[in-house]
């Protein structure tokens, strides 16, 4: 230990152990933070607002110009499209949950699946990027009973936008989905 003979060691000692405390802080303040922050792709289906988990989707691109229909099937199987060489069964996700067929326009994009035994696309409204938040979503509330309530898994507000957490995993392992063929 340092012998302290002067005021200004004291000052210089206090100046020390005040610069080494807020280091800590700012280290415990920002790990806190990563621990706390997520990540997910937003997105538009009707005037909904929805996230996924960024794992949940495999890619996403712009509306294929050649779609060929796929007879036989529930009226939400939108068309099978050629992705660089492999066939891509594309649902209409809004068709799907509400009923009501999606017009494509400029903004409407397919969402690729991410799921191990299903090769699918969703045909969505729009893509409204990488959303980041400081906090984790709240699980979704025990009396939300709508069509769409067995694929959310929670929901996040951030500047006056609400958010539902969309799952494509729950929506790829439910019987609906899977029994496509009319």
């Amino acid at each position: 230990m340092t012998t302290i003979n002067s005021p200004e060691a004291v000052i210089s000692l206090l100046q020390d152990i005040e610069l080494r405390s807020k280091q800590q802080v700012a280290g415990l303040s920002q790990h806190k933070d990563a621990q706390q922050s997520w990540s997910a792709i937003g997105f538009k289906v009707g005037k909904n607002n929805y996230l996924i988990p960024l794992g949940e989707s495999r890619e996403i691109f712009p509306v294929p110009t050649m779609i060929t229909p796929i007879p036989k099937s529930v009226p939400w199987a939108w068309g099978m499209a050629n992705l660089r060489g492999e066939l891509l069964p594309i649902f209409d996700l809004n068709h799907l949950l509400l009923g009501k067929a999606t017009k494509p326009t400029k903004h409407s994009r397919v969402m690729v699946i991410n799921h191990p035994d299903l090769y699918s696309g969703l045909l969505v409204d729009e893509v409204l990027g990488l959303k980041h938040f400081q906090q984790k979503p709240a699980p979704i509330a025990d009396d939300v009973d709508t069509s769409i309530s067995p694929y959310l898994t929670g929901s996040i507000s951030q500047q006056d936008v609400d958010w539902d957490i969309f799952s494509f995993t729950k929506l790829a392992n439910a019987p609906q989905f899977l029994n496509a063929a009319a």
